[in-house]
């Protein structure tokens, strides 16, 4: 849906009203040249006047008429219907989202507009405005990712339990339906939860969501493990961690027999299924089975 701003920004245009600065910002978008080609057309556009309900009943008796092997021109109507879809085409096309999707068991990186890079985590789906960017440098992210930010306006991310805001640095945001942390790897970053908690994070700072407060915490390492290719838990319901096995191989658990709110403590890597398998099963004394990317699981 789109937002007021944007209304306005779309309705100047059409009607010639940008400034020579935000005509400029338009004229350099990649896709300018289609959509110009577009309103070009509306320019030319000028149907000729009409009496719709008479026009419409003219219409209905020929069609009801014994066929004559004769066109019917319905040329007013086409017209209008044709300028209708030219406008819903350029606002779908100007006001749609970008998507990236990171599908279980892939990691793919992401360059934005500006030159800002994301890195997407396995399982991870990020959005961002097609257009306008430049005044709105907002991202929704459902998932995890490293984020380098470039220089400029006001940059921030968006989860489904907080928000992160930033000015040029480097941060990874988890950010799943049930799990919120943020770390901070170089410059600054403002952390903000759903109940408006806030917390400011500088380099080595992270921060993660525990009953629905804001819990200071460190971290130690140069880029997030998961960059690395390897996951760390410490004292983590199963259930999570099975999760996070999910994500990275791809596979399915058939859990139901074992108990999931068991704590774990340790890890695993991506390169191998059966060794990140046995890295977290084998210490909970749960035995597994693989039937091709079903895994049931079941106590010793």
């Amino acid at each position: 849906m789109l937002n007021e701003n944007e209304n306005i920004y779309l309705a100047k245009w059409l009607n010639n009203d940008l400034s020579a600065e935000e005509l400029e910002e338009l004229k350099a978008l990649p896709e300018y040249d289609e959509y110009k080609k577009i309103v070009d057309g509306l320019t030319f556009f000028n149907p000729p006047s009409f009496d719709v309900q008479k026009s419409l009943k003219t219409t209905i008796t020929k069609l009801d008429a014994p066929k004559k092997g004769k066109v019917i021109k319905l040329k007013p109507v086409l017209y209008a219907i044709s300028a209708a879809a030219s406008i819903v085409l350029i606002i779908g096309l100007f006001f749609n989202k970008v998507t990236h999707t990171a599908d279980p068991g892939q990691q793919i990186a992401v360059v934005l507009p500006d030159g800002s890079s994301v890195n997407l985590n396995a399982s991870s789906t990020l959005s961002h405005q097609r257009f306008f960017w430049s005044s709105n440098r907002n991202v929704t992210l459902n998932g995890e990712a490293f984020f380098k930010v470039a220089k400029g306006t006001n940059f921030s991310v968006s989860t489904p339990l907080g928000t992160v805001e930033v000015l040029g640095t480097q941060f990874n945001v988890k950010g799943r339906s049930d799990e919120f942390l943020v770390g901070c790897y170089e410059g600054k970053v403002r952390v903000s939860s759903l109940k408006n908690q806030k917390k400011i994070l500088k380099k080595g700072d992270a921060v993660s969501l525990k009953n629905e407060e804001l819990i200071s915490r460190k971290i130690k390492d140069i880029t997030p493990l998961w960059m690395q290719g390897e996951s760390l838990f410490d004292s983590i319901p199963l259930k999570k961690v099975l999760d996070e096995l999910e994500r990275q191989y791809s596979i399915t658990f058939k859990r139901e027999a074992i108990d999931q709110d068991q704590l774990f403590t340790g890890g695993f890597n991506y390169k191998d299924l059966k060794i990140a398998l046995e890295s977290v099963l084998v210490p909970m004394e749960i035995e597994y089975i693989i039937n091709g990317n079903i895994v049931s699981l079941s106590p010793r």
